[in-house]
Parts: structure tokens; C-alpha cells; sequence
């Protein structure tokens, strides 16, 4: 290692400090962006309509932030700007292409954002400087440039000169990542060692915490390098945005394991997501059928009171979208909490959805979700709990609670580890934990306050069964507020067909006829006939596929609502059966909690059994203690997201079936556009608060007349086509 390295090593180590101020504030001008189009369109070469009537036209339908490409990696030979950091891409023939960019839209009051492809370069930049280049853990360069080498002052010259000398008006990063096989060149493992006193881990370990150590070490390195970029454009221009690209909510252990940690919003004035690149095959994981809902959902709860921006290629294939696709895309986006930044697919279209943002923008400036339920989204969990195989033991059953809230209609905000660590859970009735199993003692405290002053509490499976580096404890961190101690465990997730008894392994719900769960979607599942039922028939006996911990409470009277468990022992050669509660109920101080052993929302995304999300609704709504303030009476494909602005509540109401239901049919095989839309009938809508009183429809602004009910202030739509918003208001 020269002295280069070691000098540069200091100043990153010295960064460890960094994170103790708190990063600038974003600029005002940023939140109040709605209206964003994006463009893959490059600036180191224009041709045909770009730029200036591309922009002309831009600017023409309305859009406020737009984004082009100034530097993309390896696929160009220099920069798409005059620069003092390295040499101009040789298209631009002497044009000095992005400072004429940034002046064209200026000159039409759009803002631009320069995308930065991160961590990449031209060949030749690695030839001059193969000691900037990352290290796979066999000591072979990477692709990618080490953010912990001298490459990062290179990186922060740019950008500063960007904004301080082109104008632009903020930086995009995408594809800033950690990566699993890198980076060990030695400037990294000198840093790591320095930190923690071991040598950078090489080979994928869950149970060496020094793997743990060096995983956190990457995520850190990333972050301290986003604050830093983000102090240095905030010097050279205080109204400077910094947004970064996140993919935290569909690459879970997929073929790239590329990603930050969800602390990276801390660092940054915004962060955007890609959907998932749902218009070609791609091998990552997302559920059917809420996968872009939950993405545009999570990345709005990661960014909170930041912008969140969700990006969706403008094609299938490489034929671009029509209007029903892009708006439809557009506006999953938009009711989940995201600001829609498509890449455009065509100037007409784009002309089209942006009157149509522009509609609805008054009433999504400053709007916050209405809090009454939190999900809990455990990034430990599935870090260190989930290992090399998040999607089945964590990730599948986070999907089926989303799924679950959102067919059901009940208003939900994410609520992240990092949430829990800081106790930050205000104006939430009820969490809903689904196998939250790595919680940390900060953690389990500030989940007892929260049910002790009075909050409910829905957790599943095996929450709090382990510590937060995802190691195994003796039985719940969390038995005092469980109510629970563990006596053994079951494995149910094959669905097992036959009478064999030599194959028999299943698991059953228990619900008395008389309990008083056994309502609703949970009685209609009961009272479903066989063949040769008599008429009348009541079935107490209900499937249940998935994993479950036989348990047993700490105190108290066992619940009637059982869980048997039968499966054929090969030693005892005979069919060997269990009988466990299949709830139990705890009151702790003046919330409530209920715990399902069963793995019930992993269980809801495999086969969206009736009974199971009628037994999980209805202990929502129990734990919570009160109705949600907003009701709404919609089918199940319906979405209903609630958002409060000031004094007024906004429900988002969106149809996204349109003709070939919610999603590609096949992932990586079906890749079709929706071209038309199924409206929906028969939607309602009630408010709980008597101080609404005036309610209109958007877009249109009709008057929506309102009825009394003992609920509350009901409100009837029209149909539905793909989205309307219901903004309700004192008079």
C-alpha cells in the first residue's frame, strides 16, 4: 500500500465521525416536485428532437424535474460535459452538451438532475489507476471503482463542479451500491482492520460476527460517502439536491445482491427506486399482486418526510408504452406515497399523464399517511435472520401482511427496525410484527412502552426468538409480552394430498363454532360443503400451511383457538399428534397483544386463504382498540390509501386490474402492456371524524353527496376507473 493509500485511508476513517452532525436539509423546491420526467437519453450525443424540442415539449405539458444521463460508467469514453476531472466524450465534437442541457431547461423553468452512473468508468481510467478499482475477495479487479479509494475525491470534484460551474440543479447517483464480493483492495481491508481489529472476512459467514462486522462496514462506507458528497454540493450551492438510488425493495438475494442499507435516506435529500425492471425478465423476487404497490409504499415510508422517487422503464421490451400502461403506472406511484418518475415513452403520452399529475398535485403537496397501523419491515430480520434465503423465511410473509392490509382496506404505514431503535411510533392504535424475529433489547423495550401506553400489538411466528445479529435464543426476548414460551416447533409448509397414512404431516386450525373470530370471511370458510356434508354443515377444522412453534402461555388461561399438528414418525411407526394454542392473548398495561405461533402472513402469500385473513383482520382490529378513521367498502382489488393534508384527508382510490390483471402474468415470460381499463362500481368510502363535512371527488371536483350512518359520514363514488382521490374537509 503506497502512502496515497495511507493517507487517504485516514481522512475516510476520519469519516466515521461524520454521521454525528446530522446531514443539511434538503432544499424546499425538491418536496414540491410532482411532476418528473426522466429520460434514458444520454447528453454526450444529440440527435433528431434532442434536446431542445424534446425539453420545449417537456416544459410545454407541465414537467418540473428532469433527468438525463452525464455520465454513464464504461459505456462512454469520457464525460458528457467540459470538465477540470477528466477528458470529454469525443461524440460531443467540441459541444459542451450538458452546460447547453442545463441552460435549456432553465430557460423553460424545468430543474435538472444530472444522473451519475457511480462507481463505473471508461476503461482507461482503470488502466491509469487499477489501485482505485475495487478487489474481489480472490484479488481480482472488479468492474467497479472502491468509493474508499482516492476514486471518491475524483467523484466529489465532479459533482461540486456540476453544480458549482455547469448549474445544474442536483445529483442523481444510480447504481452506488455495496456489493457482495467487494471491495478487499487495501485501502478497504486497511480500514476495516483499523476499525474493528480483524481482517476482512472472504468467505459469506452468518455466524461469524465478523462477516457482520465487514457487511455493516460496506453499508457504512456507502453512507459516509453519500453525507460527504451531500455537505460538499450544499457548500458550492445550499438549493443543491442529492438523490440516490436505493433498490431496497426487490433485491433480496437476488443474482446482483446489490444494495444499501435503508440508513442511506439519512445521508440524502431523496431516494428513488427502480420497479423492478417489470417490462423485461428479470430474476427478482417481487409478490403477486401487490409487488409495485409495496415498492412505491416502502420507499415513501423510507423516505418519510424526503421525496421518494419510483422509476419504471417507458417500454415493453423496447416498444414504448402506451397511456393506459404509463398512467396506470403512474399512478400505483402516486397512491402509494411516491413521486412517479417514469422514463418517458413518448412525448404525446407523456403529455397526457402529466395533466393528469397535475390534477391530482394540490392534493398530494405536504400529504403524510394517515397513521393508525404500522407494519413492521425488519431490515436485521432480514439481513441476519433470513440469511442467503430472505424471500422464503422473511421476505414472503412481509408480502402476505401488506397483501392482507391492502385487500382488506385498512390504512398501514411501514414502520422500520430503525423506527423501533429510536421508539418513534406516534399516533399509531396497533403494529402489526410479522415474524419480526431479530429484535434488539432497544428494540423489545420500545415495543413493551408502546403496548404499556396503550398501542395493540399483531406479532407472528418467531418474533423475538432472536438476537439482533440473527442468533438463536434459548425462547422469546419478548416472553413478558407475548405471554408465550416455546415447546416446540412444526413444519407445514407442503401441501400434502392423500391418505397414506405413512405420508400424513399436516396442521389444522381449531375454531369453535362460537368463538368470537369465527365471523365473517372466517365463518363463510367454515360453512363451506364437501360432496357429502348435510346441509348445515359447520367445519371447525380449517387448513393451515406454514411453519409454526408449538407454544404454551407464560400465564393465563389457554385459548380455545387451537392449532393440531399429525405427521407419521418413522421411529414410533405410528401417526404422532399435537394440540397447541393457536393464539395467545396477553393484556400489558393498557394495550393489547395478540401472538399467532403460526406463520400466518408467509401462509396468506402462498394461498390467500379466506380464514386466515379473516383471523388476522379481525385481530388487527381488536389489538387496535378502535376503528380506522377512514372505512372503505371496495372490492379487494381495489386500493384505498388514505393521506392527511393539514386539516384535510385524502383517499387514494386506485384500479389497477385494467384487462390483464395486476402484474405481468409470467414473470420474465408474459411481458404485456394493459391497453384498457374495467371500471369499478359500487365503492364507499366513510369517515369516522364529524368535522368532515365536505367532500369532493378528484379529478373533476364533483360534490359528493354524504349520508349519516352510525359509523360515521359515508360518501358513494362513481365508477372507478384507474385512479380518483376522495378529499375530505371541514366546511
Amino acid at each position: 500500500m503506497n502512502m496515497q493509500h495511507v493517507l487517504f485511508c485516514a481522512c475516510v476513517l476520519g469519516t466515521a465521525s461524520l454521521a454525528a452532525e446530522p446531514a443539511p436539509p434538503p432544499p424546499k423546491w425538491l418536496g414540491e416536485v410532482t411532476r418528473v420526467a426522466y429520460t434514458d437519453l444520454g447528453n454526450a450525443r444529440f440527435a433528431g428532437d434532442w434536446p431542445d424540442k424534446v425539453i420545449a415539449d417537456a416544459a410545454a405539458a407541465g414537467v418540473q424535474m428532469f433527468f438525463s444521463r452525464v455520465h454513464n460508467g464504461s459505456d462512454w469514453e469520457g464525460l458528457a460535459w467540459k470538465s477540470d476531472f477528466g477528458p470529454m466524450e469525443p461524440k460531443m465534437g467540441g459541444r459542451d452538451c450538458t452546460r447547453e442541457l442545463v441552460e435549456l431547461c432553465h430557460k423553460h423553468r424545468i430543474r435538472y438532475l444530472a444522473y451519475y452512473w457511480a462507481q463505473r468508468e471508461h476503461a482507461s481510467v482503470a488502466e491509469a489507476h487499477p489501485d482505485w478499482c475495487g478487489v474481489s475477495a480472490r484479488g481480482k479487479l472488479t468492474r467497479y471503482f472502491c468509493i474508499n479509494t482516492p476514486y471518491r475525491q475524483l467523484v466529489r470534484n465532479r459533482i461540486v463542479e456540476l453544480v458549482a460551474k455547469v448549474g445544474v440543479d442536483g445529483i442523481f447517483f444510480d447504481m452506488f451500491h455495496a456489493r457482495p464480493d467487494e471491495c478487499y483492495c487495501a485501502c478497504c481491508k486497511a480500514q476495516f482492520k483499523q476499525l474493528t481489529g480483524h481482517d476482512a472476512p472472504t468467505v459469506e459467514n452468518f455466524e461469524n460476527p465478523v462477516w457482520r462486522q465487514w457487511v455493516e462496514f460496506r453499508y457504512r462506507s456507502i453512507e459516509d460517502a453519500m453525507l460527504e458528497f451531500n455537505r460538499a454540493i450544499k457548500a458550492a450551492n445550499p438549493e443543491a439536491a442529492l438523490v440516490v438510488n436505493t433498490w431496497n425493495a426487490w433485491v433480496y438475494q437476488h443474482a446482483l445482491k446489490a444494495r444499501n442499507s435503508i440508513r442511506v435516506i439519512e445521508n440524502v435529500d431523496g431516494i428513488l427506486e427502480e420497479t423492478g425492471w417489470y417490462d423485461t425478465v428479470d430474476p427478482s423476487f417481487c409478490a403477486f399482486p401487490t409487488l409495485y404497490n409495496f415498492m412505491s409504499w416502502h420507499l415513501a415510508g423510507l423516505a418519510k418526510e424526503k421525496p421518494a422517487f419510483m422509476w419504471a422503464r417507458g417500454a415493453v421490451a423496447r416498444l414504448p408504452i402506451g397511456y393506459t400502461e404509463s398512467l396506470t403506472r403512474q399512478m400505483v406511484m402516486l397512491a402509494n406515497g411516491s413521486v412517479p418518475a417514469q422514463s418517458v415513452p413518448g412525448r404525446e403520452v407523456m403529455k397526457r399523464y402529466m395533466a393528469d399529475l397535475a390534477e391530482r398535485e394540490k392534493f398530494v403537496r405536504g400529504s403524510r399517511p394517515l397513521r393508525w397501523c404500522g407494519l413492521l419491515v425488519s431490515e436485521k430480520t432480514e439481513m441476519w435472520y433470513g440469511r442467503n434465503e430472505p424471500q422464503e423465511r422473511y421476505i414472503k410473509g412481509i408480502y402476505g401482511a401488506y397483501q392482507l392490509l391492502l385487500e382488506r382496506h385498512l390504512p398501514v404505514v411501514l414502520v422500520t427496525d430503525r423506527d423501533l431503535e429510536r421508539g418513534d411510533l406516534p399516533g399509531l392504535a396497533v403494529l402489526v410484527a410479522p415474524n419480526a424475529a431479530a429484535l434488539s433489547e432497544k428494540e423489545c423495550e420500545n415495543l413493551r412502552k408502546f403496548v404499556r401506553g396503550g398501542g395493540g400489538l399483531v406479532a407472528t411466528y418467531e418474533t423475538a426468538m432472536y438476537d439482533e445479529e440473527g442468533q438463536p435464543l434459548a425462547d422469546f426476548r419478548l416472553g413478558d409480552l407475548l405471554n408465550a414460551h416455546k415447546v416446540g416447533e412444526f413444519d407445514a409448509r407442503a401441501i400434502r394430498v392423500g391418505w397414506d397414512p405413512l405420508k400424513i404431516h399436516y396442521a389444522n386450525w381449531y375454531v369453535p363454532a362460537k368463538h368470537r373470530w369465527a365471523t365473517g370471511a372466517v365463518r363463510v370458510a367454515m360453512e363451506r360443503s364437501g360432496v357429502s356434508d348435510p346441509t348445515g354443515t359447520v367445519h371447525t377444522s380449517l387448513q393451515l400451511v406454514g411453519r409454526l412453534l408449538a407454544v404454551e402461555p407464560v400465564q393465563g388461561k389457554r385459548s380455545d383457538l387451537r392449532v393440531s399438528t399429525s405427521h407419521y414418525s418413522e421411529q414410533l411407526k405410528s401417526v404422532v399428534s399435537t394440540n397447541h394454542p393457536g393464539v395467545v392473548e396477553n393484556k400489558f398495561g393498557a394495550g393489547k397483544v395478540l401472538y399467532f405461533p403460526a406463520d400466518l402472513t408467509w401462509s396468506y402469500f402462498r394461498l390467500g386463504d379466506p380464514h386466515v385473513g379473516g383471523l388476522l383482520e379481525q385481530a388487527i382490529r381488536e389489538a387496535a382498540g378502535q376503528p380506522p378513521p377512514v372505512e372503505v367498502a371496495a372490492p379487494s382489488i381495489v386500493q384505498a390509501t388514505p393521506f392527511v393534508q393539514g386539516r384535510r384527508v385524502v383517499v387514494h382510490l386506485l384500479n389497477d386490474i385494467s384487462s390483464l390483471g395486476r402484474s405481468q402474468n409470467v414473470k420474465g415470460e408474459s411481458l404485456r402492456e394493459r391497453t384498457e381499463v374495467i371500471p369499478i362500481h359500487d365503492i364507499a368510502v366513510t369517515f369516522r371524524d364529524p368535522r368532515l363535512k365536505r367532500f369532493t371527488l378528484v379529478p373533476g371536483g364533483a360534490a359528493l353527496p354524504a349520508e349519516q350512518t352510525p359509523e360515521g359520514t359515508r360518501v358513494r363514488l362513481p365508477p372507478l376507473p384507474i385512479h380518483a382521490m376522495v378529499v375530505a374537509e371541514e366546511p
